[in-house]
């Protein structure tokens, strides 16, 4: 452990108490300390034997399966499918924020950018195209000439803030309090959820990482704030539910068979929602990896929309949106910036189906990776307004498509079986007693 004082707060840097590589981590606080809300995960990444690079959407963050916050056996949030949604988070950060966040880490941290480059001669021989053209861009590379332990090994750092809205809700984490205050991580080392290119089965192991926290030593805060107990600590962790769409089988006698599904959601009964988030996953392995050990765009994180596709939540028998709901690309796109963020940054194209492009030219004349680009950042967003949950209703309705021949309907993307990935705000509190103690409810 080493620190770095300033007048108020030292930073203080805490070595795991268990480490178990590939598997789990946990950090333990100190008791009775103030520490700040700001605690930031160190050296989280991987080594490869044979190098390549990590996903695009997520980076490092790919390793994150689920990171817990407990005080002794008590959980204070979670967060499972850790590495989605931050890759999600990722694309509702603004284009410049994501570009400044990639220029601080060389090579390691997450960061989904959005460019539009001039591409020469060279870098596009095999598509012919000249002019500008939208990248999707990723983990920066690698800088200089560096030896080869460096190059196959990833690191990259995660502000816990991202993770747990708890954080967000208080100035400072009084381990008085919480006498047993630790960070849990489990780790997803599946490649696939985490290399981009080079995925040939090759090892990944986990770097140990460390956590960093700010310990308030100023005498004037500590007396005013330590062990002061407030009524209650409202916040809003996500939680999360997955439901599974079987594939459609168009055939030559019904070309276009509509599917028309309802989820009863019951994860979320007795609780109040906020906003609500669906990402579509297909289960058809090529529309994410292109066979050469490669990923398809961002690979498992992409969130493909589908054909005639339509989007309706029921709360408590009634439809939240008019009539048939969301039918367009566009009205789904334009919610998902109502609601979650009006800077994301989704490239054009990104949402939706594909696009015709002017006078015959094609796709890869506009988007670096041409049509794998186009739909594979298409989300359905709505904010059901902290209204008590006692019956919720997802409506989802798509087009099957015959692709020609019965081999490459079966590929289609617009055919496959699908999981929709649901994440959703809950308002929760921690109510404190007379008697010392906590409860933690569902408001």
């Amino acid at each position: 452990m080493s620190s770095e004082y300033s007048n108020d707060v030292k930073c203080v840097e805490l070595e795991p108490i268990y480490f178990a590589q590939d598997s789990r981590v946990e950090w333990r606080l100190h008791p009775n300390k103030l520490y700040t809300n700001s605690l930031t995960l160190m050296n989280l990444g991987i080594t490869k034997a044979s190098g390549g690079r990590l996903n695009k959407l997520v980076g490092c963050y790919g390793t994150v399966s689920r990171i817990y916050l407990q005080d002794g056996n008590q959980e204070l949030e979670v967060l499972t499918r850790a590495n989605e949604w931050l890759g999600i988070k990722s694309h509702l950060h603004s284009n410049q924020y994501n570009e400044e966040l990639a220029m601080d880490f060389s090579g390691n941290q997450k960061s989904n950018r959005i460019d539009v480059r001039d591409i020469t001669t060279a870098q596009d021989a095999t598509l012919g195209a000249m002019g500008k053209k939208i990248i999707q861009g990723g983990v920066r590379p690698q800088l200089g000439t560096i030896d080869a332990t460096k190059e196959n090994t990833f690191k990259g750092q995660m502000d816990l803030s991202e993770c747990f809205s708890l954080l967000q809700s208080v100035p400072y984490l009084d381990t008085s309090i919480f006498k047993d205050l630790k960070v849990i991580i489990e780790f997803d080392m599946k490649e696939t959820n985490v290399v981009a290119s080079i995925q040939d089965g090759t090892a990944r192991h986990q770097l140990r990482p460390f956590l960093v926290v700010e310990e308030v030593v100023a005498q004037d805060i500590l007396e005013a704030s330590l062990g002061k107990k407030p009524q209650a600590i409202p916040y809003t962790p996500i939680e999360s539910d997955v439901f599974m769409v079987p594939a459609v089988s168009p055939k030559t006698t019904d070309l276009n068979p509509v599917q028309d599904l309802t989820f009863h959601v019951s994860s979320y009964n007795n609780k109040k929602v906020a906003r609500m988030l669906v990402a579509t996953r297909t289960m058809t392995s090529t529309n994410n990896q292109d066979g050469t050990g490669s990923d398809v765009v961002y690979g498992n994180y992409n969130s493909h929309g589908m054909l005639g596709q339509k989007n309706q939540v029921r709360v408590n028998g009634r439809s939240v949106l008019p009539r048939n709901g969301i039918e367009r690309d566009n009205q789904r796109l334009a919610m998902m910036a109502d609601v979650w963020s009006s800077t994301a940054s989704i490239a054009p194209f990104q949402n939706g189906l594909a696009f015709v492009a002017t006078d015959a030219n094609a796709r890869s004349n506009y988007m670096l990776e041409g049509n794998a680009s186009v739909g594979v950042c298409d989300y359905f967003g709505i904010n059901l307004a902290s209204v008590l949950i006692e019956d919720l209703q997802l409506d989802y309705t798509r087009t099957g498509i015959w692709n020609g021949t019965q081999a490459q309907t079966n590929l289609s993307k617009y055919n496959s079986a699908l999981e929709l990935h649901i994440f959703a705000e809950v308002r929760k509190a921690i109510v404190f007693g007379q008697n010392g103690g906590y409860n933690i409810v569902y408001l």
